[in-house]
């Protein structure tokens, strides 16, 4: 095979001619010796193609290092070396360096190391771990290059463009490292955990990866001073950006999240896009601040949390997920909240201008608990174990569409009623529950839902009757109320209560109401007329009352009115709308 060097006269040693016909690992001892010291401080050294033990390696370094205790090479050219044993590069600049198709057998170490110039690692063999921490590049390329045992850039600073990265078979780790100018990871293969805790991109920054983020992808605290591109990857492990910092847009459009994701603590400065994309298992944006963004969503997922989450402007949200949980949430502008199939929960959440919350496909609502209602709007969700207490200004609330409550003996009430089992109703009272009652028949009265109005009327009516804080006089008077006619809501109750009371007086006035006794068939007219204050024509009846029939004819003027106007006043409130 042709070589691009003059090669060692050993047989089968491609090793670049230094001294003689000799590459330097072939020299004897006294030229190896001669060759050391005859090297300074910034000399070029070429040893291309040539096996470098670890001692060859560290001879080499101390030969020009310098009094304050870093070693400089001018020109050093390494393609093609082999490195079998550990080597360190500690402490050492290079002008201008190439390791191109160097394979390293060991570990391979370069900490404090400072590229001047390009640095070339393309189609690089790192067998062993590879070590660049608080390395400064001042143009470097990994391209084809494969760490096979994991590598780590901790605090390295990548002061140029170009860099690019193939393939990480094991651990790598950026952690703390600098991007000075935009970077693209384009094509990179991360088979292991990808660590990027706390790295600063400066530029725009795009990643398009091979097989995506094959094991945990950490961006802890990290800080994207530009345009931050995550479009259309795939996350096989966790994904943390817990603290991260979001200057530009940040683009996870049909991302693909098969493990938890955190973006708690999470600053997004820019745009949020998350158009298309699919979280198979929790997603957290617990804490987070958006700053600029305006939409999140469509997106589907399990479980999304965006407690004590801030959001600066108007924001839309549009989910699918099992679960959406959006306590201490501070909407400053307010939110349109659109989910599917999904329960959601806005405990203690903070509106600062109108706001809808709207469900679609059997979306619930489980608790607006601690919420200032005045500007909110439910649509078309599922209210059935929706817990309402310690919520302000309900009666302001707006339901529009279907809005379904609990449903209990044909009537609508609310799921912490204590009537209805022990549950969350246990800890709310009769009082409080009144209260709750009366506030939410005000917003089903303002939502022309006269039914609904009703129903809640009932339950406020059934708390009060409950209470112990209710004067004894009143609630007797309320059992009244419910035993003939449920409120004024149970026409047939009423009505039946009528039946039973002209039945009644009817008896009572043909035994002792009139001075003769007339036949009973005319009596009963005569109190059914009187219970509508007309005048009976019937020639039949005695003129003349006693005292007696005086009184039950006067009861019935009182009593029959009034349990006709209850019967109206439920057949009313059933179908009015």
């Amino acid at each position: 095979m042709h070589e691009p060097w003059r090669t060692c006269g050993r047989t089968l040693c491609a090793g670049v001619r230094v001294r003689g016909d000799r590459c330097l690992a072939h020299l004897d001892p006294s030229r190896q010796d001669q060759y050391f010291e005859g090297l300074r401080p910034g000399a070029e050294v070429d040893l291309r193609g040539t096996e470098l033990s670890g001692d060859l390696v560290k001879r080499l370094v101390e030969s020009i290092r310098t009094e304050d205790g870093r070693a400089e090479f001018g020109r050093a050219d390494f393609t093609d070396a082999r490195f079998r044993d550990p080597v360190r590069f500690e402490k050492v600049t290079f002008a201008r360096t190439s390791f191109k198709d160097a394979r390293f057998g060991g570990e391979a170490a370069f900490s404090e190391t400072l590229f001047h110039d390009e640095a070339s690692f393309r189609a690089t063999r790192f067998a062993r771990s590879a070590l660049f921490a608080d390395v400064t590049f001042g143009s470097a390329t990994f391209e084809s290059a494969e760490f096979a045992g994991g590598a780590r850039f901790s605090r390295a600073k990548f002061a140029g463009g170009g860099f690019q990265f193939t393939q990480f078979n094991g651990l790598v780790a950026f952690d703390e490292s600098v991007f000075v100018d935009d970077t693209n990871f384009r094509e990179v293969d991360f088979g292991g955990d990808a660590s990027f805790a706390q790295v600063e991109f400066e530029g725009k920054v795009q990643f398009s990866l091979v097989s995506g983020f094959r094991g945990e992808a950490l961006f802890r605290e990290a800080r994207f001073g530009g345009e931050a591109s995550f479009a259309e990857l795939e996350f096989h492990g966790k994904v943390s950006f817990e603290g991260a910092g979001f200057s530009g847009a940040a683009r996870f459009q049909s991302a693909r999240f098969h493990e938890s994701v955190t973006f708690e603590r999470g600053r997004f400065g820019g745009f949020a896009v998350f158009k298309g994309a699919r979280f198979h298992a929790p997603v957290s944006f617990e804490s987070a601040d958006f700053v600029a963004a305006e939409l999140l969503g469509p997106a589907e997922g399990i479980m999304m949390t965006f407690a004590h989450a801030t959001f600066r402007k108007r924001m839309v949200i549009d989910v699918v997920a099992a679960e959406v949980y959006c306590g201490e949430a501070n909407f400053e502008a307010g939110v349109d909240l659109r989910t599917m199939k999904a329960n959601v929960d806005l405990t203690r959440a903070a509106f600062g201008k109108p706001s809808t919350i709207a469900g679609r496909g059997l979306s619930s609502l489980r608790s607006i608990r601690e919420v200032d209602a005045v500007d909110l709007v439910l649509t078309d969700l599922d209210l059935s174990s929706c817990t309402f207490a310690g919520a302000h200004h309900l009666d302001k609330l707006r339901l529009e569409g279907e809005c379904r409550f609990l449903v209990r003996r044909r009537r609508q009430v609310l799921a912490e009623d204590p009537r209805f089992g022990p549950g969350t109703g246990s800890q709310v009272g009769p009082q409080r529950m009144a209260d709750l009652y009366r506030q939410l028949r005000k917003a089903q009265e303002d939502s022309k839902n006269e039914p609904g109005a009703a129903d809640f009327y009932y339950g406020e009516m059934e708390m009060r009757r409950h209470s112990p804080a209710t004067p004894w006089s009143e609630r007797v008077i309320l059992h009244l109320y419910w035993l003939v006619s449920g409120y004024g809501l149970r026409a047939l109750r009423a009505l039946a209560t009528l039946a039973v009371l002209i039945a009644v007086v009817s008896v009572s006035i043909w035994l002792g109401g009139f001075k003769t006794t007339p036949a009973f068939g005319d009596t009963l007219i005569y109190v059914a007329q009187s219970t509508v204050s007309l005048e009976t024509k019937l020639s039949s009846l005695p003129k003349d009352l006693t005292p007696f029939g005086e009184v039950m004819r006067l009861v019935m003027r009182v009593l029959g009115p009034l349990l006709l106007g209850l019967t109206l006043l439920a057949v009313r409130n059933r179908v009015k709308r």
